[in-house]
């Protein structure tokens, strides 16, 4: 659907305009998209609601969403004008996750310690607890691996493509600390700010807002440590306080598009710096064709290994490594 209304949008001046409010640095589209989808959630009636599948609880009718949608931007705009101008896109995939456990499991496999997490642009930090879910794998319609807690109540599943096969999986990846940090971070305990997260989810993806909201409650049964401000400010106070005889791992998963240049420098000037003392690892799942990396700091320097592409929302991963 959001197809459909991005073509609208494109070749409409009125609907433009109204998107040119959103930040510097933030996807127009996406938070057109997300400003719409926070009010019609958060209740506000229109003929439009009856093409959001999380709604209606329906498919989506045959006829076009776009005139609809128009017309509900156009009766809204001066709601959707504040929210533009003062939200950010702060998406909070848990399937990411399913790129992330391999490459955490390498990182254990060198570092032969307890990892030390700090996700850098957390959200809500749903990821930082990514040992406490289950993960199940498949190639070609078929399970090749599974990982995780029988006990979890959150499974996730990614598609494997391509000749590689993933690294193997320890029983376990013990953590020692769980920190991220935002430049605002969300309380998933606080209503608005979990309907703004939700609000970020595309409409059609229901089985993403049902493990958003799972996610939530183990967070609340599991929660971690989640730090406003900069990354590039506060990552080297984080990196001082990691406990000893564990690994510092830093994580990001689609968010440094979002960061300055000066910040992305910073962070990774911090990450070789904090490598003359002990060695440093960064993982990162970035890019608009997303790309799995696994940088290792030692001794002031980095060396970055690509191991695998993958679906920006974790659906499929094809390890190359």
């Amino acid at each position: 659907m959001y197809a459909e209304l991005a073509l609208g949008v494109a070749s409409d001046p009125e609907l433009l305009d109204l998107a040119s409010h959103a930040r510097p640095h933030q996807p127009q589209p996406n938070m057109l998209f997300a400003t719409v989808q926070y009010l019609l959630l958060g209740g506000i009636e229109h003929p439009l609601a009856e093409h959001y599948p999380i709604l209606s609880g329906q498919e989506r009718p045959p006829a076009p969403a776009f005139p609809p949608f128009r017309e509900f931007c156009l009766e809204q705009r001066e709601r959707l004008v504040e929210l533009l101008e003062t939200r950010r896109t702060q998406t909070n995939v848990v399937r990411r996750c399913t790129c992330l456990l391999p490459a955490f499991a390498l990182v254990h496999r060198q570092a032969r310690a307890p990892l030390a997490l700090i996700d850098l642009g957390a959200s809500a930090g749903l990821n930082l607890n990514f040992d406490r879910y289950s993960y199940r794998y498949r190639q070609d319609g078929h399970d090749v691996l599974r990982w995780g807690s029988g006990r979890a109540t959150i499974e996730l599943e990614a598609d494997l493509r391509g000749p590689g096969a993933l690294p193997s999986l320890p029983p376990a990846i013990p953590v020692a600390s769980r920190d991220g940090v935002d430049l605002d971070p969300v309380d998933l305990a606080n209503p608005d700010q979990r309907l703004w997260l939700r609000a970020l989810i595309w409409p059609e993806h229901l089985e993403r807002h049902e493990q958003l909201l799972e996610a939530a409650a183990e967070l609340a049964a599991s929660p971690v440590r989640l730090h406003p401000g900069d990354a590039a400010e506060v990552l080297p106070g984080l990196l001082a306080a990691v406990p000893a005889g564990s690994a510092p791992l830093v994580f990001s998963t689609i968010a440094l598009y979002q960061f300055p240049r000066e910040s992305r420098r910073r962070v990774a000037e911090t990450l070789a710096e904090a490598s003359l003392a002990r060695p440093v690892w960064q993982v990162a799942l970035e890019g608009a064709d997303p790309e799995l990396t696994l940088t290792r700091y030692e001794d002031g320097s980095g060396e970055i290994e690509r191991l695998a592409r993958a679906s920006p929302h974790g659906w499929w991963i094809e390890w190359r490594a």
